[in-house]
């Protein structure tokens, strides 16, 4: 297993990946903040954890080029995303102003799952794989 960051694209990937991840964590454990709902729908903070996952794997996957091997990269992204659903739940189960729930943890390995399937889909995407360096 060797790490690569000599190429400017693994730099940039490792920018992204870092920026990201600091985004999640401030949506996930900032204090919660009441919002306006469209038409009362009231699952939509599970939609918000399926969606914010699926980016976030896809991001994982993505912005890890600095292993050589694509699954090698599969697997840091799997792991990295559950290490930051689980870590997240964890912590909001401390905090005042948030609640540990095990239905939004399953949100989020729900969009772990259908990110890595939008992932293989664009990976397999032949032209597309190719302008997007995936």
């Amino acid at each position: 297993m060797r790490l690569r960051l000599d190429s400017k694209e693994a730099k940039w990937g490792v920018v992204v990946l870092t920026l990201w991840t600091l985004v999640l964590l401030g949506l996930l454990l900032a204090p919660s903040v009441p919002l306006p709902i469209p038409h009362g729908f009231k699952y939509f903070d599970k939609v918000a954890h399926v969606g914010l996952f699926g980016v976030t794997v896809c991001v994982s996957v993505f912005g890890s080029k600095f292993f050589s091997r694509f699954k090698l990269r599969l697997l840091f992204g799997i792991i990295l995303s559950l290490f930051l659903a689980a870590g997240t739940e964890f912590v909001q189960s401390f905090s005042s102003t948030r609640t540990a729930d095990p239905y939004d943890f399953l949100c989020d390995l729900v969009g772990l799952f259908l990110g890595l399937l939008l992932y293989a889909m664009l990976y397999n995407w032949k032209g597309l794989r190719s302008r997007l360096r995936l």
